[in-house]
């Protein structure tokens, strides 16, 4: 089952990068399968599953289409655009635009201890509290991870996710 879900996350995100050329459907994608190969506390499998966009209204655009009417287990799945930083509540999973990159210090500020998965797409962020960080590579959308990061916020990394980052640290 595994083998059959790596080979599922590979096609998607090759045909993603390659066959429709678009940042936004990669990232979209990409986050949307991250929820399989992260485990969260169970202690908020009762509530929505929430992923916040901030910064990147056309990753939030593609993210809402792909999520319609689909559930993480039992949950049901809640896409948020956030217009600010101050705007950040609860969520398992934060993605943060290039646009609002540099607010990244008041990102970590606002999420706290919280269990949420901080996600990125410019340079640098990897060491700036993100745990999961889009690049490009040879013209090529690739993702980089950050374990301690990720683990911080008491979320564990699936050893299926790290294997296919571009870098793991």
């Amino acid at each position: 089952m595994v083998k059959s879900l790596l080979v599922s996350f590979f096609f998607l995100l090759t045909f993603a990068a390659k066959g429709l050329a678009q940042e936004e459907n990669f990232i979209a994608i990409s986050i949307y399968n991250f929820t399989r190969y992260i485990d969260w506390p169970q202690e908020d499998a009762a509530s929505d599953f929430v992923i916040d966009v901030i910064g990147h209204k056309s990753v939030y655009d593609k993210l809402k289409d792909l999520t319609a009417d689909r559930k993480i287990g039992n949950r049901r799945i809640v896409v948020r655009y956030l217009a600010t930083v101050n705007d950040i509540t609860k969520s398992e999973i934060l993605f943060v635009g290039f646009w609002q990159s540099k607010e990244m210090p008041k990102v970590l500020a606002k999420i706290g201890s919280a269990h949420t998965l901080i996600t990125s797409e410019k340079d640098g962020l990897i060491d700036a509290g993100s745990g999961i960080n889009f690049v490009i590579r040879n013209n090529v959308i690739k993702f980089e991870i950050k374990r301690s990061n990720i683990q911080k916020y008491g979320l564990k990394v699936g050893e299926a996710l790290a294997s296919l980052a571009y870098k793991s640290y």
